[in-house]
């Protein structure tokens, strides 16, 4: 599913009366997001405004120090992993839930991001000297 597929079943869900009530699955901050892109005048805008709420839906992000391992995460496509390190070594690889390896990337200090092309169910294994954070966000479309 792309991130344009959500962004149309969202619009649909727009539609409909009392769209946008206090929705458990979305969250407050989604469905405040979206009430706001609802009011832009715009098309251009309106639909640039809807995609980074559903950008933001559908992003999350951790956090840790040496190593660990993130809770399994569910991708309804492209994903891309940004990354902040703060120490000497910092190795992440991501894996399906299955235990194939889908990418690996090792680094010092610094920021930088991977961006894996499919979908799926994965979790990341962190293996740093310090602290660090990432955030999976869908990937950007491409043209």
């Amino acid at each position: 599913m792309t991130v344009r597929r959500c962004l149309a079943g969202l619009l649909a869900a727009l539609a409909a009366p009392g769209a946008l009530a206090a929705d458990p699955a979305l969250g407050d901050g989604t469905a405040a997001a979206l009430r706001a892109c609802r009011a832009e005048a715009g098309d251009d805008a309106r639909l640039a405004c809807y995609d980074r709420a559903v950008d933001r839906h559908l992003s999350f992000d951790f956090a840790g120090r040496g190593r660990e391992s993130t809770a399994v995460f569910t991708s309804p496509g492209p994903f891309r992993v940004r990354y902040r390190n703060e120490d000497v070594i910092f190795v992440i690889y991501i894996y399906r839930t299955s235990g194939k390896l889908v990418r690996s990337y090792g680094t010092g200090p610094g920021e930088g991001h991977l961006d894996v092309e499919t979908s799926g169910e994965f979790y990341i294994e962190v293996k740093a000297t310090g602290t660090w954070k990432l955030w999976v966000t869908p990937l950007p479309a491409s043209g």
